[in-house]
């Protein structure tokens, strides 16, 4: 799929379901996130992933 393809595909979520997300999915797009150009290289990242549904909604 060509790079134009990929933006005229794109589509935003509003809704979603309520499935646990397999953790290596999960790491899948935090590294892809993680090859996006930024201005400041070093940043440094710090992910917490919370899959108990009562501890996100406490949090």
């Amino acid at each position: 799929m060509d790079f134009y393809e990929v933006i005229e595909r794109r589509r935003t979520i509003r809704d979603f379901e309520n499935k646990p997300v397999d953790i290596e999915i999960i790491k899948k797009i935090i590294s892809a996130g993680l090859k996006a150009p930024t201005n400041n290289h070093l940043r440094e990242w710090e992910f917490v992933i919370v899959n108990d549904k009562k501890e996100r909604l406490r949090i």
